[in-house]
Formats: C-alpha cells, structure tokens, sequence
C-alpha cells in the first residue's frame, strides 16, 4: 500500500510540474558485521573487576531455522552454536556489565533483557541474540539508563523457538 501510494505521489507530481524523470534510489541501512559491533563494546561497557566480557557472547554462532506458525505463518529464527569459552561458563556464576533492557512496567524489574549497548528503542532490543541475557533478578533492580554490574548463574539455552534466547542470568544480583 505505501509503495503504491508513494508512485501514486510521483505520478502526480512529475503531471502537475516540469519533472520529466524522477529516479528513485532505495538507500539500505550498512549491514555490520558482528565482529565489527564488537569492536564498539569497549566504548560502552567497561569489563568489571572479574568480570566477563560481551566478546565471549558474541562468539557464539547463530544459525537460522525457518519455522512456521499456527496461523501458517513462516518466521525465521537463530540457534546458537556455543564456542568453547562460553560452554565453560555455563551454571557457574559470572559478573557482567551491560545495558537494561526493561520487559516489566515497573521502576523496578524482576525480569528484564541485558545487553552491551544502552536501548535505542522502547520496542525492542536492536542487538543479536547472541549479545542479549534474560536476567531473573532475586530482588527488583531499579531500573537505570547508565550501564550496571549484574552477578548470577549463567544458563546457556540450546533452543528457545519462542524467544530465540541463548542465555539467562539466573538468581541474579546487583553489584554496587
């Protein structure tokens, strides 16, 4: 519909003026590459005292699947492909600084997405699934704009086709 009425206005404006030739250029957003996001993170986040850095996250693979719903709608998704430094990590308690991302409707969150980069959109989180935590915090953290300290036990999750999560900070805390 909004292509159509976007020729519709070139249409009526190329008759009703002097244009002899409009030519339309679609402008796409530049594709980053992981690795080149990664190369940012230092300018966002500063890796606490024992803590564990984004790098680690952002090396796990992602691998689309294409899946289609009740309605019969296709969707695509990503699994993820650990890497070694982050299969250890898994159920063991790590530190990590990042970003709120909040999911409840409260000044303090219970439950809420963690990531590298402050939010750019109350929408939706702009950042990859392997650059994204679900923190299930033991007591409501304050939600904040400026970068925090969570500690908690790291689960890694094979397949989550509902959420296309891969990892989740479990019992966790806020470090002052």
């Amino acid at each position: 519909m909004i292509r159509f009425l976007n020729i519709v206005i070139i249409v009526l404006l190329a008759h009703f003026t002097s244009i002899k030739a409009i030519e339309v250029i679609e402008i796409e957003d530049p594709e980053f590459s992981q690795d080149e996001i990664l190369l940012n993170v230092d300018e966002f986040i500063k890796i606490p005292r024992g803590g564990i850095s984004w790098k680690v996250f952002g090396e796990t693979e992602m691998d689309e699947y294409t899946i289609i719903d009740d309605l019969g709608e296709e969707w695509m998704g990503v699994r993820p492909n650990f890497k070694n430094k982050i299969l250890e990590l898994d159920s063991t308690e790590i530190l990590i600084q990042g970003y709120m991302f909040p999911l409840e409707q409260n000044e303090k969150q219970s439950l809420f997405l963690l990531g590298p980069f402050p939010i750019s959109c109350p929408y939706h989180p702009h950042t990859s699934a392997n650059l994204l935590i679900e923190v299930s915090a033991e007591k409501p953290v304050l939600f904040s704009y400026e970068a925090i300290n969570i500690k908690g036990v790291l689960e890694l999750i094979p397949r989550d086709d509902q959420y296309n999560i891969f990892f989740k900070l479990k019992n966790a805390k806020l470090v002052e």
